[in-house]
């Protein structure tokens, strides 16, 4: 740990006199599922990165990802929603200039690092060129000031061991995710106990090299190598390859970039840069105000990957569960594989009610929320009678086919071949 903190205090020690050191900023992206947010929750419990700020930018219109990042240091912590690559909103650099400047004005404290959390879904592309000097067109004093300010150290790309090949196959992000690391960590390597896994292992990580030959590959990561990613500086012109293409063809379609840019930058909360992530990827976000079940949750659960198979990619979210309310728990689905939920001290945030946010591919919102709200209606109240379960789960065959209507795919996708999810065990 000592490392570490010599690390991270290496770069911020200057002369009287001397402009002020430029703030790193470290971008975590990686596909749907990878752990980003696991490995900044780690982050943010070693006291060495204490004074480091975080931006958390979720695919959709609800943030899940904010509330699950569990920090106490409230005020150096930002969530926002819309991707960050392609929705103005999001953009990287207003939400930077807004932290420079509550710190400025004390209304926070002061921070030496931030840490970028992206969507799954996001193309690195926009973001390194908002913070590569003399990439896009500066605007007024905002662009300025978060040139002067900050600086693009390194880009961390998570590949999740157990689905990145399929990840890699099916979607182009996850390919840019990987073009654009200078350091790739391969997460979840802990579950590949097998020969086969193994194996599975070690010709992604072949794939990675050749993907990327530059990035340095790890399967491990601790406070150090964290420490060290701070004191590097990003160089986008040693990337090579494909990246140099996908950067120069950001810069090309942007609304605020070329001649007359100034007059025709978006509204901020207009609907952004369009055609980065294929049309038919959604997140259908799916709320109930009361208590679940276990047994709805199952049920719904179990419908959802019966049905849809590969077509859904990620589900995440918080659930109040009648047998303690006070303490919910969070749900993780990557593709076919159901983390066990984790069980929280308390809920994060004033927002009480139980939300599900579902990222999958030619899914139908209304008919996924009807699905769902029929099952969470006929939930068993904590005293129901003995046949609750059987009464939830003829519900649930009732509304199966509303959810193969809900997502048309669901023909030609198929269950994971280790079959049907057992009920979920709940980590304390």
């Amino acid at each position: 740990m000592e490392r570490s903190v010599t690390g991270l205090q290496s770069g911020l020690v200057r002369h009287a006199g001397e402009a002020p050191e430029r703030i790193p900023v470290l971008v975590v992206t990686g596909f749907l599922g990878a752990g980003k947010t696991t490995l900044v929750n780690r982050v943010l419990a070693d006291p060495a990165f204490a004074d480091t700020a975080v931006i958390v930018n979720e695919f959709g219109d609800v943030d899940v990802d904010g509330d699950l990042v569990r920090t106490a240091r409230g005020d150096l912590l930002v969530s926002t929603t819309g991707c960050i690559c392609c929705t103005a909103s999001s953009d990287i650099r207003a939400t930077l200039f807004d932290l420079h400047e509550t710190a400025r004005a004390r209304l926070s404290r002061p921070f030496a690092r931030v840490i970028v959390e992206t969507t799954g879904l996001a193309d690195p592309a926009a973001v390194i060129n908002a913070l590569t000097p003399g990439a896009l067109p500066a605007h007024g004093l905002r662009d300025h000031t978060v040139a002067r300010r900050f600086r693009l150290s390194a880009v961390l790309t998570l590949v999740d061991g157990v689905t990145g090949d399929l990840a890699l196959d099916r979607h182009l992000e996850a390919v840019k995710q990987i073009a654009f690391a200078d350091t790739v960590l391969v997460t979840k390597t802990d579950l590949l106990r097998d020969p086969a896994s193994r194996r599975d292992r070690d010709a992604l990580l072949a794939r990675i090299g050749e993907m990327n030959p530059s990035a340095t590959l790890a399967t491990s990561f601790d406070a150090a190598d964290l420490a060290a990613l701070f004191d590097r500086h990003y160089a986008p012109d040693r990337l090579g390859g494909d990246a140099e293409g996908w950067l120069a063809i950001d810069r090309l379609t942007r609304p605020d970039s070329g001649p007359g840019a100034q007059a025709a930058r978006p509204d901020p909360d207009g609907p952004g840069i369009p055609g980065r992530h294929a049309d038919d990827i959604a997140a259908v976000v799916l709320r109930h105000p009361g208590v679940l079940s276990r047994t709805t949750l199952d049920v719904f659960l179990t419908l959802l990957q019966s049905i849809a198979g590969a077509e859904v990619l990620r589900v995440k979210g918080l659930v109040a569960l009648v047998d303690n309310p006070e303490r919910p728990i969070v749900v993780h689905i990557v593709r076919h594989v159901i983390h066990p939920p984790v069980r929280l001290d308390r809920w994060p945030s004033v927002d009480r009610t139980s939300r599900l946010v579902v990222i999958g591919r030619g899914i139908d919102p209304d008919g996924l929320t009807r699905v769902f709200a029929t099952l969470a209606e006929r939930a068993p109240r904590p005293h129901a009678v003995p046949g609750g379960r059987l009464g939830l789960a003829l519900a649930g065959l009732a509304a199966a086919a509303g959810l193969a209507v809900a997502i048309p795919s669901f023909s030609t996708a198929s269950a994971d071949p280790s079959g049907t999810p057992a009920s979920l065990e709940i980590q304390k």
